[in-house]
Order: structure tokens, then sequence, then C-alpha cells
């Protein structure tokens, strides 16, 4: 989705407490949860509902949660829950863009005052807003908008899909131009990182021991970006968390010689539909160097601009949040790595 400069600016206070309480009690932490919580990291329990994982937060003091969505430039606010929340939208002339093309919706923006998410307060959380795009809100838990990546970078989130849970990263601290690299111990050897990278080292290392991959993304104009091999043809994907299902454009379906079945199945964006869409298998598919057996895709047109096609930016499609939960998928924004591992591995 596409911002101007002025609703992309954000200003956002954090105030991080002592204790990861979520809901009805104390959650129970793994390494990584525990390494955080003592690097000073915050955070709050996830909710899966279908597909979908929803941060419960409070906007304004009023109870709700959003979608955590990667694929989403900035953090969203359906309109119909406005009222409810008590924001006022201004309207804009910002038309609403998707991975299927421009819609005749307009973006409105509104400003969150506060923002409690398990343990950590937001300030001043400027959002976007324009209608949903789940055609049964129902069905997905009735969210009242998305958590976009805007928010995840600028709070250098860890997302860990494996364990339902979300860390913010305190306040960064500040480093005297003048002061050294240091030394942190990895699982192959000891190697130096620049001031405050430490704890995304040392995260690194817990879970590469434990039996992650990690795969490093870029940031393109859609959303994280990550090398990919489907049969064999090398391209690179979007990581989506806001995306049900994986999906391929149909142009490099047809280079990759990947055969679609027809199906009744509709893709839906804001404002847009995708039409209809034929679902593919195939033996594998490589994200970096994690090979994902028996992969599949839903196959569909998508909008030559959104994927930049012909240009060094061109994805060929989009990983969505059932590969990435299979795989439990853990995002580390502020190094820009993704982590993966088969489900149910010790």
């Amino acid at each position: 989705m596409r911002l101007t400069p002025h609703a992309a600016a954000i200003v956002v206070a954090v105030i991080l407490l002592l204790n990861l309480d979520v809901g009805r009690g104390a959650v129970t932490l793994d390494a990584v949860g525990l390494y955080l919580t003592k690097s000073g990291y915050g955070g709050a329990q996830l909710i899966r509902v279908g597909n979908f994982y929803h941060l419960p937060i409070y906007s304004n003091g009023k109870a709700t949660h959003l979608i955590i969505d990667t694929g989403s430039s900035a953090t969203l606010i359906f309109r119909s829950s406005i009222n409810s929340l008590g924001l006022t939208e201004l309207k804009t002339n910002v038309q609403v863009s998707t991975i299927f093309g421009n819609s005749r919706e307009f973006y409105g923006t509104a400003t969150i005052k506060a923002l409690t998410a398990g343990n950590c307060i937001l300030t001043n959380v400027p959002v976007a807003v324009s209608s949903s795009a789940l055609s049964d809100s129902g069905r997905y838990g009735n969210p009242s908008g998305l958590l976009g990546l805007r928010e995840l970078m600028s709070l250098g989130a860890v997302l860990d899909l494996a364990h339902q849970l979300i860390y913010f990263r305190p306040s960064r601290p500040s480093f005297e131009t003048r002061q050294t690299a240091r030394l942190i111990r990895t699982t192959s050897g000891w190697r130096p990182v620049a001031p405050g990278a430490e704890v995304n080292q040392i995260l690194r290392s817990i879970l590469i021991e434990q039996g992650w991959t990690p795969v490093a993304f870029s940031i393109s104009r859609r959303g994280p970006r990550v090398p990919a091999a489907i049969n064999g043809v090398s391209c690179y994907l979007l990581v989506d968390t806001g995306a049900y299902l994986t999906m391929l454009d149909a142009d490099f379906a047809k280079r990759a010689n990947i055969a679609g079945v027809r199906t009744h199945i509709s893709a839906q964006g804001i404002g847009k539909s995708g039409g209809d869409v034929s679902l593919a298998v195939f033996p594998s598919l490589h994200i970096g160097r994690y090979e994902i057996k028996k992969g599949s895709a839903m196959v569909g047109v998508l909008d030559p601009e959104a994927i930049a096609r012909g240009t060094d930016s061109e994805v060929a499609g989009l990983v969505g949040i059932e590969h990435l939960a299979m795989n439990s998928a853990i995002v580390d924004f502020a190094s820009r790595q993704v982590y993966l591992r088969p489900r149910g591995t010790r």
C-alpha cells in the first residue's frame, strides 16, 4: 500500500514495563524469549484465528486486536472500527494500492494517541484507514485492522510464530562515534559486532544452534523480500504474514513450468479483486538455503507494477502465512533475518 511522505511519518514512544504478563497469566518463555526479555525487550502474546496471527491491543483504552501483516507497509485501521476506537479519520487523495493493482478507494489517516500491546505502550501512532479486505471478518476473529511493516521495523520487533509471541526492542541506546566494535561468542567462534548489535547476533546464534535456518531479507516497496527457487527457477518472494495462502504470479508460473488446477477461489485485496486463482503443487520450494518439500501455492494474475516486473526489485509472488507457520518462522526485523525450521523439531 502506498502512503504520502506525510502519512508515512512516525513518532512513536515505547514504554517497556517489567514483566511479560499477558492476558490471564504469565507466559512461559523459551530460550529466545528469556534472552530477549533479559535484554530489555517487551512483548505480547499473539492469538491465532484461522491462518492469521492477531495482536490484542488497547487503542485509546478500548480493547481490540490487529492482524500482524508484513505485507502492509503501515499499520491500518478498518473504516468500520474508527468510531468504536474513538478515532477521527482525515480523508486523503492517496489511492489504495494492492498486489492486484489500484482500487477505487482512497486511504484516510488517523492517530492513535495511546496503543497498548502486552507490556508495551506506544504513543501518537499514525495509521492509515481503509475498508477491510476480509469478506467474512467474523470468520477471522473480527480484527480492527493490520499491524504493518513500518511499526514492526521501527520497533525492532521479533515475531515468533512458533510460540505465538511478539517482542519489541527497547529504545535504541546511543553510542559515541569512537566506540569500537565488541566481540561476542557465536557457534563459529568469536566475532566482532557493531555496538548495539549484540542482541541480534546472539539471537542468531541461539536459533542456529536450535536448528533454525537464517534467510536474509531486503525491504522492497511491498515488504520483506527473500531469495527463493521454485522448480529450479530462481526468483524473489515477498514475506507476507497477512496473506492467507502463498501466491505466485501467473507469468512466473508459466516461465517455471508450474501448472495449476482451476479452483472456484477468488483472491481479494482491499477494494480490489484478483479474480479466480488456480492451485499448483511442486516438489520443493527453496527460501534461501531452506527447503520446503512438496510446496504449494495459488497462481493468479498479480499487478506488474506491484511486483516490480522488469526491474531489479521484481518478485514472483509472496510466501503466505501457511508456509511461514508450518515452518515455525521467527522474523527479526532489526537484523532483517527470517529463521525457518520444520514444525515439531526439538
